[in-house]
């Protein structure tokens, strides 16, 4: 039921504010059209209604699957998101092995090793994926490694070398936030009673730590990974653009500024969807990794 009203609430505000941008029919319209001629394209693309109106047509269309026809491309707005979602899920996946494969060995054993030299690299490293904007760090690899060495592609689409660049960008980013998530998760982990405990039963060191401490905070972690996830699936709009990824996050960016209402207002939804969809299933995780949770009352 959250989801929905969520849902609903997202709905408004993306109708209302994509029509804030300006009148698409403007761009559309050539410079010697008439004002009937402007009218008459309004009314063609249904622009002529009040907006309570117009916002009607929207949701109705919206429940059967239907977002209408991109105003730029003439194209159906669904389908066009569709054919776009498998450049930004596979940027996602990369992004996502690339970040959890620096932040969880990195994270955990600067928990273990407190306050040597180790942790505090680590700390910096984190601060600076956190605090470096995406868009200037793509900027700076396309220097280094496209400009200046020649050895990868400034911009464009494959799963070989096209792919580095920006799943190095976007893999950073999440790294640094799971990174200083998982290091404070594990440090409160391997403070508790029960590690203690386990350490005093002579079990294995290497099982206190990935075992009795990961899994006891774990939660923080998938939450973290959880958001990173739905925030790069939904489109990394800074990332696809400094690349020319052809993305979901790509065509929203252009869908804006062709004041393309249809495929802004599909987008948008899109992505609340992809978000919401993914903090549902987190919250159904967490009964599995603490059983103490439980959404039945009893």
């Amino acid at each position: 039921m959250q989801a929905l009203l969520t849902m609903l609430l997202l709905s408004v505000i993306v109708f209302g504010l994509s029509r804030l941008s300006g009148d698409p029919v403007n761009l559309m319209a050539p410079m010697e059209a008439s004002a009937e001629d402007i009218e008459r394209i309004r009314a063609s693309l249904g622009l002529d209604k009040p907006l309570i109106v117009q916002y009607w047509y929207f949701v109705t269309n919206a429940l059967q699957g239907d977002f209408g026809r991109s105003i730029k491309w003439d194209r159906s707005a669904a389908e066009m998101l569709i054919e776009r979602f498998p450049a930004t899920l596979w940027l996602s996946l990369a992004s996502m092995l690339l970040g959890l494969a620096l932040a969880l060995p990195v994270g955990i054993y600067s928990a273990v090793k407190r306050d040597t030299w180790f942790d505090s690299a680590g700390k910096i490293v984190a601060l600076l994926g956190q605090s470096m904007p995406t868009f200037w760090f793509g900027i700076l690899l396309i220097l280094f490694f496209s400009l200046w060495f020649g050895l990868l592609p400034t911009s464009g689409y494959g799963l070989d070398e096209h792919i580095i660049l920006p799943t190095v960008t976007l893999g950073l980013f999440v790294a640094a936030a799971i990174m200083r998530v998982t290091r404070s998760a594990m440090l409160d982990a391997l403070e508790a009673d029960y590690v203690r405990t386990a350490r005093a039963k002579g079990v294995p060191e290497w099982r206190v730590i990935m075992v009795h401490a990961l899994k006891n905070g774990a939660i923080p972690i998938l939450t973290i990974t959880a958001l990173q996830a739905a925030t790069i699936l939904r489109g990394a709009v800074v990332t696809e653009t400094v690349f020319a990824w052809p993305g979901v996050g790509k065509i929203a960016i252009d869908a804006v500024y062709g004041r393309d209402f249809p495929l802004v207002q599909a987008s948008v939804l899109f992505m609340g969807v992809i978000f919401l969809v993914v903090n549902f299933v987190v919250d159904m995780l967490y009964v599995l990794l603490d059983p103490r949770i439980s959404y039945i009352k009893r």
